[in-house]
């Protein structure tokens, strides 16, 4: 599928993990600046390989060939289809490449018969937390989660309310 220029595939082959990985590491090396690494920063392109056997997929955005997001995704037992890790390249900001790949997952969980989407967001991340609420998605609830790093992360938990109605 293609939205705003680019190429949209909602489950990567696995040639395509290590770009994936590459665009993750670019775009989430800012946490480090704030004491709390992400834990992205840690995965690799076979630690995605075998997140596959837990029906975890990944979705990329390609602009001329190139990988500029990726964002790992799977159907929850709740009936939604969460999603975490969206990353784009930082240089790709700001064109709509975050909101082309939400909005396919979106409409790829509703013809699957999911209820909409849900994600943990850092509650620190006021602007991914904005974003996702432009796109529909409301503050469900709060808590803590531990990274892969070890840290103890504030996070809410956001879902489309609008395709739970569907």
């Amino acid at each position: 599928m293609s939205a705003a220029g680019l190429d949209l595939i909602l489950d990567a082959p696995a040639a395509d993990l290590p770009a994936a990985v590459a665009v993750m590491h670019r775009a989430f090396a800012e946490y480090a600046r704030t004491g709390t690494p992400s834990g992205a920063m840690l995965e690799t392109a076979p630690s995605l390989l075998a997140e596959r056997e837990d029906g975890v997929r990944v979705a990329l955005a390609r602009r001329d060939g190139t990988v500029v997001a990726m964002v790992k995704h799977q159907d929850a037992a709740d009936g939604s289809r969460y999603f975490g890790r969206l990353a784009v390249d930082p240089g790709q900001r700001g064109r709509g490449v975050a909101r082309a790949l939400i909005e396919a997952l979106r409409d790829d969980a509703l013809r699957a018969g999911r209820s909409g989407l849900t994600c943990l967001v850092r509650a620190d991340e006021h602007r991914a937390i904005a974003f996702y609420q432009a796109l529909g998605m409301v503050v469900e609830g709060s808590g803590e989660r531990v990274s892969r790093t070890g840290a103890t992360i504030r996070v809410v938990e956001m879902a489309d309310p609008r395709a739970r109605t569907v």
